[in-house]
Formats: C-alpha cells, sequence, structure tokens
C-alpha cells in the first residue's frame, strides 16, 4: 500500500517538475512576447495559407467541406491541402472568444505538451527511471525544428503530436491489453494522417500489429495476442481506412476542380539531376537535420540509434518491429520528398516519430540493466547540463528568427554569423515589405475597400502572405514579373481587380510602373506603402 502511494507520489512530483520545465522553457523561448506575433519569419508563406483558410471559415460560414484562401486562382480561391481539422477548430474558437491569431498557437502548443506528457509518463511507467525519461522528454521539448513550429501556425507539429499519442497509447494498449486503448490509439493515429499524410507511422504501426493479430499469424511473427473478439477492431480497422482514402480522394478532386495550390503529391529524387541531388544533401545534412536537435545531440542521437542497432537482440519483439518500421519509413520519405529539402525545414517535422521510437527502444534495452542505477550521480549531472545547454540553444534559435536584434542571440556562442546575417535580413526585409500591410486592413475599409473587393498584391511570391495580412481577396505578383513586363498586370486588370496594393514603393521607380500608372488613381500613401484604385 506504501510502496503504491509512493509511486503515485513520485509521479505527482515528477510531472510537476515537467510543467516547471516547461513554464521556464516557455518563458526563455519569449513566447510570452511572441505570442501575438503575426505570421512572419521562416515559412511565413505556409503560415498564412492555414490561417488564411482559417480566416475564411470564420467570415464566411463554417461549412467544412468547402475551405478558401484569400488568392482567387481559377474559382474563388477553394483549395485544401492537409484535412482542416485544424483551421476549422481555431474558426470555431474564434467564433466563442474572438479572432486573435494567438489562440491557433495556443492550440498547437497545448497539443504538442499533451503529447509530451503522454510520451513522459509512457516512459516512466514502463521503463521505471525518472531521470531517463525526463532526458528523453527534454530532447524534443528543446529541439528547435519543434520549438520554432510547436508555437506556430502549420499542421505539422499537431500531426506529429497525435502520432506520438497514437504510438503510446498504443504501446499501453499492447502491454495492459485494455481494449480503450486500441480505440484511442486508433483515432489519434487517424487525426495525424488526416493532419499530414506524412504522420503514419503510428497508424501504420497500429495496423500492423493489429492485421497480425486479426489474420491470426502471431505464432510466425511470435508477437502477442491482443483482441479476444476480433469482429469489431477488423470493422473499426476497415472504417479508418475507408475515411482516410475518401478524404484524400476528395482533397485531390476538390483541388483538381479548383486551385491546384498545394501538393498533394511526393516529389523524389530519382527525377533530380546530380548537381540537384548534390546540392540538397549538402543543405539536408549541413542546415535541416542540426534542426532535429543541436548538433551535439544530433551526433548523440545517432549514437544511440547505432547502440540500438548493435543491441537489436535484446529488444522486446515490439520495439523490434516498431524500430524497423520507423526506419524504413524514416529512409523512404526523404526519398520520396527529397526535392523540397532545399530549405524546406517544416517537412522534416514528422519524421521526429523515429527519434521518440529510438529512444524508447533505448530505454527498452537500458531498463534491462543497471546502467543508470550504476553511473546514477555522473547521469543526473550530465544529463541536467544537457538540458540546460539545449534549452538555451533552442531558445537562441527561436529568438534568432522571430525577434530583431535579441539579446540572448547576440551573445549566444552557438549560432553562425551566416544564420545570423541570413535571420536579420529576412527581418529587414519584413519590415521593409510587409510589415504595413498588418496593420492595413482599417485604412483599407476607410477607403471603402471591401473584402471581396478583387487587389492585385505587388510584390508578393505567394499565394496568401499579402493578400491575408490585409484580409483582402485577390491576386499577388512577383517584382520580378512585374519589372519584367509591366503588361502582365493587364491580366489581372481583365480578372476584374478593382485595386492595386504596392508594398515596395522602391518599384514606382521602375520603368513598368511608369507605364500602368496612368491606369490608376492613389487613395491610400503610408511610408512604406501606397493603395492605387483601377480608374473606371
Amino acid at each position: 500500500m506504501f510502496s503504491k502511494m509512493n509511486k503515485i507520489n513520485s509521479r505527482i512530483t515528477s510531472n510537476i517538475l515537467l510543467l516547471v520545465f516547461v513554464i521556464l522553457l516557455f518563458l526563455i523561448c519569449a513566447f510570452n512576447k511572441t505570442y501575438k506575433y503575426r505570421p512572419n519569419s521562416i515559412h511565413q508563406w505556409r503560415q498564412t495559407d492555414c490561417l488564411s483558410m482559417t480566416k475564411n471559415y470564420y467570415e464566411e460560414g463554417m461549412h467544412f467541406f468547402s475551405p478558401k484562401i484569400h488568392w482567387q486562382g481559377s474559382n474563388n480561391g477553394n483549395a485544401v491541402s492537409e484535412c482542416p481539422i485544424l483551421n476549422y477548430s481555431v474558426a470555431a474558437l474564434w467564433k466563442m472568444f474572438g479572432e486573435h491569431e494567438f489562440i491557433y498557437r495556443f492550440l498547437e502548443y497545448f497539443i504538442f505538451i499533451i503529447s509530451m506528457f503522454v510520451l513522459f509518463n509512457t516512459l516512466v511507467r514502463f521503463f521505471g527511471s525518472t531521470w531517463l525519461s525526463f532526458f528523453i522528454t527534454s530532447l524534443f521539448l528543446t529541439s528547435p525544428l519543434l520549438v520554432y513550429y510547436s508555437f506556430n501556425f502549420i499542421a505539422d507539429v499537431p500531426a506529429l503530436s497525435f502520432c506520438i499519442l497514437a504510438f503510446c497509447i498504443f504501446f499501453r494498449f499492447y502491454k495492459t491489453k485494455k481494449i480503450g486503448y486500441f480505440y484511442l490509439a486508433l483515432l489519434l493515429g487517424t487525426i495525424a494522417v488526416l493532419l499530414k499524410a506524412s504522420a503514419a507511422t503510428g497508424i501504420g504501426i497500429i495496423l500492423f500489429f493489429s492485421m497480425i493479430d486479426i489474420l491470426g499469424l502471431n505464432r510466425f511473427f511470435k508477437t502477442e495476442k491482443l483482441f479476444t473478439k476480433k469482429l469489431l477492431p477488423l470493422i473499426s480497422i476497415v472504417a479508418v481506412l475507408g475515411l482516410i482514402y475518401s478524404w484524400y480522394k476528395f482533397a485531390i478532386a476538390y483541388n483538381t476542380y479548383n486551385n491546384s495550390v498545394f501538393l498533394l503529391t511526393v516529389l523524389p529524387i530519382w527525377e533530380m539531376k546530380d548537381q540537384a541531388i548534390y546540392s540538397n544533401l549538402r543543405s539536408l545534412f549541413s542546415e535541416l537535420f542540426p534542426l532535429f536537435f543541436s548538433k551535439p545531440m544530433f551526433f548523440l542521437f545517432f549514437v544511440f540509434a547505432a547502440y540500438v542497432i548493435a543491441n537489436f537482440k535484446k529488444l522486446d519483439i515490439f520495439f523490434k518491429y516498431t524500430f524497423l518500421f520507423s526506419a524504413v519509413f524514416f529512409v523512404f520519405y526523404i526519398l520520396f520528398f527529397f526535392q523540397v529539402f532545399t530549405g524546406h525545414d517544416y517537412y522534416l517535422n514528422n519524421l521526429m516519430i523515429f527519434p521518440v521510437i529510438t529512444f524508447f527502444c533505448l530505454a527498452n534495452i537500458l531498463s534491462q540493466n543497471a546502467v543508470m542505477e550504476n553511473n546514477k550521480k555522473f547521469i543526473r549531472i550530465a544529463i541536467v547540463t544537457i538540458i540546460i545547454l539545449n534549452s538555451f540553444f533552442a531558445a537562441a534559435y527561436y529568438r534568432l528568427r522571430v525577434i530583431k536584434d535579441d539579446k540572448l542571440c547576440v551573445w549566444y556562442p552557438f549560432i553562425t554569423n551566416e544564420e545570423k546575417r541570413f535571420n536579420e535580413w529576412f527581418l529587414w526585409n519584413r519590415e521593409l515589405t510587409l510589415e504595413s500591410l498588418e496593420t492595413l486592413t482599417p485604412d483599407l475599409r476607410k477607403a471603402g475597400v471591401k473584402r471581396e473587393d478583387l487587389v492585385l498584391s505587388i510584390p508578393d511570391v505567394s499565394f496568401d502572405i499579402s493578400l491575408y495580412l490585409m484580409d483582402q481577396k485577390g491576386y499577388t505578383m512577383p517584382s520580378d514579373l512585374f519589372v519584367a513586363d509591366s503588361n502582365t498586370v493587364n491580366i489581372y486588370i481583365g480578372k476584374k481587380i478593382k485595386y492595386l496594393v504596392l508594398s515596395d514603393i522602391r518599384l514606382k521607380d521602375e520603368a513598368s510602373f511608369g507605364v500602368i500608372n496612368n491606369h490608376f488613381d492613389l487613395i491610400i500613401k503610408k511610408p512604406l506603402l501606397e493603395v492605387y484604385k483601377l480608374k473606371e
């Protein structure tokens, strides 16, 4: 009785300590300062796409199967990528609590933190070591990649979070045989795949072990029996597969008929030229993979992975299959999406499930010997030191991307000058060309510009950045296209645009602007931005 109470008290204490760590990390990363920031920094394009869909749900009716973005394209802005569960949920929250972008940030972060607590408690429950569990969980909480994208507007980390939840809950089912865990894991895995097809590892593992048992192949695969009654689990699996297939079939058809602006296919390595492959490979290892963890931690992860491989025979059969499954998925994902690895770091988020499963395997091996107990003092000092260093690195990297002239980034020694210069340019360019758009909407409405009035926004290489920031339907044009051929504007005049938004007034010095200037009247003038109305 006393032993059980001590375990419960210890578990409560360890969860409180993890919560304190999360709060401290929240403050170190300056989330308390940046939570009201508009979408900005790296992959602002994808952020505004997600927010644009959310905004259109909020403004134009909560019609789940009619998602739209601000960019009008070929059919009134109808477009979709992942299943818009998250966008729709945020729009519903806006209906209840008011339109605040930070609700999106906090919802994503809440989902991520829940997955981290479930990960921590699963590790503690089944492998015993609180210190090892805390160390493993802290690696994901301080991943530069996850720190940046967990407090953001992109669905990748929520998809990863649901994938982690699905894996942890299914592992509990595998160990306890409580059928409720199976159905919960199946639901969570389904949500993960609907949010992002790349988050398929969790549900893949669930289906693998479940179908082995349903088909009576346990003896061949040496796995445990899971179900006493197999019909309902089989029906549930078929229903889930049907749901996933139906959604992606719908999404492809919806985009084909409307705006094919989102990637719903693969970009494989074998369609690339040798020089491009080399360039992406260099980018992957020198720029993107180190964002998984800090460079020393990335090296340490591979040491742990090698240790797991070297001790593969010691793994429980569950972890043998899950390690192989996730490793194969990791490799195939890289190969099938290799073309995006020129800087699209958010594509790596859902690969983080491989490190999660690797660390489960590590815990499984270490729980079989006394390594942690025999070197308790040294290991605890090392863990605390690593957690502190990782926390400051992740915080510095996040702040570098979103806060101008941040004091932590100025003195922090582990960020290169090249990284600092790139992000300084990014923030400078935003101030010059986009920042004035963030507060333009009241001026537009005051000048008689309605939300549905079509505008042409120059310069903008994306579909939605400038249009979303000023909440205006219309089209976008990059500066190089505008400079090269002013007649391109006539195409959009033919599409019945009413206004021209020039968010980089340096373009007024170009000859192409002189050609079209007589077609428009100036109605709004700001230091870095001007808005023109098409003459009747």
